[in-house]
């Protein structure tokens, strides 16, 4: 698979924190940023992909099993974070998807279904990248993390490719 769209190079800009930044956004357009490739990494599950973030966000390996990696603002500190996830389609031996599998997969009235229980759906929408198919939405929650009280704000996508669910979030 070629490298995921520079539309999810440019989803770290869509926080409120991030776009208020202008001169790290600036940065970032004149190439101060940092690739990471799932080139040679068990968890990728075989799909070679890779993306872009700011030169000023720490990233790492995912500490869970289909979490391939994390970038954090402030060289690691920071409040905005996206995640990088492959999960593979279980599914019986000889079963395959079909085209109508994947509408159904993405049908906007279900994307609901895809967000985590106790937070509020705000909106998304089918979309293609790279050729693939997918959808993106945003959902927001609560959330306490130790002693903290956060409001969080979500945006995910999702994509479809060979029995895997591509999900990159921020």
């Amino acid at each position: 698979m070629r490298p995921l769209l520079a539309l999810l190079t440019f989803s770290f800009f869509f926080s409120g924190a991030a776009l208020a930044q202008q001169s790290n956004l600036q940065r970032f357009i004149n190439g101060e940023r940092v690739t990471y490739s799932t080139e040679g990494n068990p968890k990728a599950k075989g799909i070679e992909m890779s993306f872009d973030y700011p030169a000023s966000w720490g990233g790492a390996d995912g500490r869970r099993p289909n979490t391939l990696y994390q970038v954090t603002s402030e060289k690691g500190r920071g409040l905005e974070l996206c995640n990088l996830v492959i999960k593979e389609i279980n599914l019986p031996p000889g079963t395959k998807i079909t085209s109508q599998d994947i509408e159904e997969l993405f049908d906007p009235k279900g994307l609901k279904d895809f967000v985590p229980a106790g937070n509020r759906f705000i909106s998304g929408k089918r979309t293609t990248l790279d050729g693939q198919p997918g959808a993106w939405f945003q959902f927001s929650g609560d959330a306490d993390r130790a002693g903290v009280s956060l409001q969080m704000i979500w945006l995910m996508y999702q994509v479809y490719y060979d029995r895997r669910l591509i999900i990159f979030s921020c």
